[in-house]
């Protein structure tokens, strides 16, 4: 079954430190940068640059410059010029585009080639699509399933659609409209059970009737989605068997509203055909901040998924903004539990999960998109580094 496919010093210090033994949650914090200059940054991505051997962590801000990090130690990081003029409000993604061994990165409608030298060189900016610009989405997926990542994109100003990249991808790239758009909410994942892959967006999901990726049966069936303004059903979704029945279920948030739920929606009938939601329950009464993170991976090493999220300090709640993880106790989804993992007045939007350091476990890295001015850098923008520290079973 085929799935989708994520220089100045900075400086660090310890909060929210958790003790924590096999199968537990402990984390460290670190600033990543305490001085990111401006506002609206929205990309984000994981991948290995410069091929070095540890993950680089990247973000960008729409019309503005994209920059990546290098982690030298948990309380050293290095930042370094990606490109300029990035055409994303939010999506970002990673793929070698043009087959030469070095990753480059895709956002909007334009791809930056990586020459091999991303320590000392901008990447190149080739557009593939000169008019597609202000995408919330970008999500890496092999639709046509011909080996090959495809790029979606979507966002409340331009429709939710596929790019296939070309032999020669400096050239216009093939686009396939799928179906009109919301603000935010792609998922790609197996939902009908036919070995193909079907693609959500919010409160719909689309079968990929052909298995080509060129022809789609809407199904207006997933009961999740704030339907009211200013950014009606906006998600963010994962796709997964998280009850281990042999069929894939959805992991979504209501992104971009102070309350909005998270919740695990569990595939009954096995081909899409019906849903039923468990959300998953807060550990106090306090009204959330806009949950504008999903990470669904197993932090604990005990051999099943939980799911990370956090709270914008754009769109605040009642406290100051936290950090959390529901672990999936009974390993099958049916009892997850609340643990905050950060609370330091420190906000965090579209984090990311990845073993920086490589040691075996699943960090956390996040930025902002905008800061309040009562948080604990002094009101200023940061990026921030979670360093798992507790040592679950292998």
């Amino acid at each position: 079954m085929r799935t989708c496919t994520a220089g100045m010093y900075v400086f660090s210090l310890l909060l929210g430190v958790t003790p924590g033994a096999a199968g537990e949650f402990a984390f460290r914090h670190h600033f990543v940068d305490r001085q990111l200059p401006g506002s609206s940054w929205g990309q984000t991505a994981v991948a290995d640059l410069d091929r070095d051997g540890r993950l680089d962590f990247i973000t960008g801000r729409s019309r503005g410059e994209v920059v990546w990090y290098r982690l030298e130690t948990p309380d050293r990081w290095v930042r370094h010029r990606l490109g300029e003029q990035s055409p994303s409000d939010v999506g970002g993604a990673v793929l070698d585009v043009d087959g030469d061994g070095w990753l480059d990165f895709v956002a909007g409608g334009a791809w930056y080639r990586n020459s091999g030298r991303p320590r000392t060189e901008l990447f190149e900016r080739i557009a593939f699509d000169g008019a597609l610009a202000s995408v919330h989405d970008v999500v890496l997926a092999d639709l046509d399933g011909d080996g090959r990542s495809d790029v979606l994109t979507m966002s409340d100003k331009n429709n939710l659609r596929w790019y296939r990249i070309g032999q020669d991808p400096r050239q216009p790239w093939q686009r396939v409209d799928i179906d009109p758009s919301v603000h935010a909410g792609i998922g790609v994942g197996d939902l009908d059970g036919d070995g193909d892959l079907d693609v959500i967006r919010s409160n719909r999901w689309l079968e990929n009737a052909d298995g080509k990726g060129r022809e789609w049966t809407v199904h207006e069936n997933i009961p999740f989605g704030n339907p009211h303004q200013p950014f009606p059903l906006a998600t963010h979704c994962a796709v997964l068997d998280i009850d281990r029945d042999g069929d894939n279920d959805l992991v979504m948030t209501e992104n971009e509203i102070k309350a909005g739920r998270i919740a695990w929606l569990e595939n009954v009938d096995g081909r899409g055909g019906a849903w039923r939601v468990h959300e998953l329950a807060a550990g106090d009464t306090a009204v959330r901040g806009a949950y504008h993170s999903l990470v669904v991976a197993d932090f604990d090493r005990d051999g099943d998924p939980d799911v990370f999220t956090c709270e914008m300090e754009g769109i605040p709640g009642e406290r100051a903004p936290r950090w959390f993880l529901w672990e999936n106790e009974d390993g099958q989804g049916q009892q997850f539990t609340e643990r905050v993992i950060l609370d330091a007045n420190l906000g965090g939007h579209a984090a990311v999960a990845a073993d920086f350091d490589g040691d075996g476990d699943l960090d956390l890295v996040s930025k902002l998109w905008r800061p309040r001015q009562d948080n604990a850098n002094g009101g200023n923008n940061h990026v921030d580094f979670l360093e798992n520290t507790a040592r679950g079973a292998p």
